[in-house]
């Protein structure tokens, strides 16, 4: 009896409370229940983000094929990581574990794996990295595009430096999807630089990266950013620990924490009901299969250039006459 009395005077206590003490009273709450039952430590946050994206929850968007194009430069390549394999063959064995069909695409090669095309070259600008997207997308029309470009505009910054980034973004972006209407873009912002002026640079470069997403975002195109700066307090970003020796490029941690965030992304954009089936131009769905095909053909070729040049070689003993060319 005298426990129900003491919740009948606790009720009455919140019935004569104003409703703003109330809302703040609930929100407390909620807020302490969060923290204390929801909010897990770290190890436990990262075993679930790896249960949640590095094991098969069936494929993406219907399983249909995915054909990717990474942009950037060098730190796209994966320059300075273990077997050059960055962030993409992370990326693409997660993928391929999912259940999706995979084909990188891009004029250059780079990594110890199979599936290696890229569109990055090494030292590469913004400006110059539209420059060579209008000789391959147009041919390649891929349906996912990560872009991390910009950091190359910071380390050059006597020839280029974070001035006209917001424009020359703009206009790659713009070109991507004229060219690729299919496509889903994921940009990223530039990870952090050891070196003071550099990181300068990067922060403006960011903040002007940031500013095109909201505007395509705000327009309706199927845009979302990767956050890969640690300034905006997002957890699991690359410090600066996670710079290499040479203070540019990430260690692998660093690779794979870029390669996470872009996953998360991937996973984001799907549920959007963003990700299309690409146009049917030739280009194989499966770009482990068209790698062999195209390496066994090769081995023919070679095999039926050293046949030949073995036919016309002059027979022991026998003389070679004008008549044998």
């Amino acid at each position: 009896m005298h426990l129900q009395s003491r919740f009948s005077a606790l009720y009455m206590r919140w019935k004569q409370l104003p409703n703003l003490h109330k809302v703040i009273a609930v929100s407390g709450l909620i807020l302490f229940l969060i923290v204390i039952f929801i909010q897990p430590n770290p190890a436990v946050a990262r075993d679930g983000w790896n249960r949640l994206t590095h094991t098969g929850n069936g494929p993406l968007a219907g399983g249909i094929p995915l054909r990717v194009m990474f942009i950037g430069a060098s730190m796209t390549l994966g320059e300075h990581s273990t077997g050059e394999l960055g962030y993409r063959k992370q990326i693409r064995d997660w993928l391929v574990s999912r259940g999706n069909p995979v084909n990188y695409v891009g004029q250059n090669r780079f990594g110890d794996f199979k599936d290696n095309d890229v569109q990055a070259f090494g030292a590469q600008p913004i400006k110059p990295t539209l420059d060579r997207l209008k000789e391959v997308v147009p041919q390649t029309q891929p349906n996912l595009i990560l872009i991390n470009a910009g950091s190359s505009d910071c380390f050059q910054l006597d020839h280029w430096g974070p001035a006209y980034v917001l424009q020359a973004m703009r206009d790659l972006v713009d070109f991507l999807f004229e060219a690729s209407p299919r496509t889903t873009i994921i940009m990223s912002t530039i990870i952090t630089s050891p070196w003071e002026g550099t990181e300068k640079c990067v922060k403006s470069s960011n903040a002007q990266i940031r500013q095109v997403a909201i505007d395509l975002i705000r327009e309706g195109k199927p845009v979302t950013m990767a956050e890969m700066h640690f300034d905006q307090g997002l957890p699991n970003r690359v410090l600066r620990e996670d710079i290499g020796p040479d203070d540019m490029h990430p260690t692998d941690k660093g690779y794979f924490k870029m390669g996470d965030i872009f996953m998360e992304k991937i996973l984001e954009v799907e549920k959007n009901g963003w990700l299309h089936r690409p146009v049917d131009n030739g280009v194989p769905e499966d770009g482990d299969a068209a790698r062999d095909a195209e390496d066994a053909i090769k081995a023919q070729e070679e095999k039926m250039k050293e046949k030949g040049g073995a036919e016309n070689l002059p027979l022991p003993g026998r003389r070679r006459t004008r008549r044998d060319g």
